[in-house]
């Protein structure tokens, strides 16, 4: 069944795929992950799917603060997507 468009989960997948990567790979402590998709996301962070050459895993990225409700989340999603990328840009593929 298809879940409602406004769904985060639903929303950071369709739209948001490769900052999910970035993510796994350098705050989800996944550096080799071929693809990342959101299973959960919640007041606390978000839970993703990770696919390796090591095969499937799951990891939570922490959001800097909590969050309540799609704009807090949305802000949220938006800070660790941002370091993600700068962490990237880097060349670095651990946060400190």
């Amino acid at each position: 069944m298809r879940q409602p468009a406004h769904d985060p989960v639903q929303r950071l997948n369709e739209h948001h795929a490769d900052d999910l990567l970035a993510l796994a790979r350098t705050l989800g402590g996944h550096p080799d992950a071929a693809s990342a998709r959101a299973e959960h996301v919640g007041p606390t962070g978000v839970d993703l799917v990770v696919d390796s050459p090591h095969g499937r895993s799951t990891t939570h990225i922490d959001f800097v603060e909590p969050a309540a409700g799609n704009s807090e989340l949305r802000l949220a999603f938006r800070a660790l997507a941002a370091v993600a990328r700068a962490t990237t840009a880097r060349g670095e593929r651990n946060a400190p």
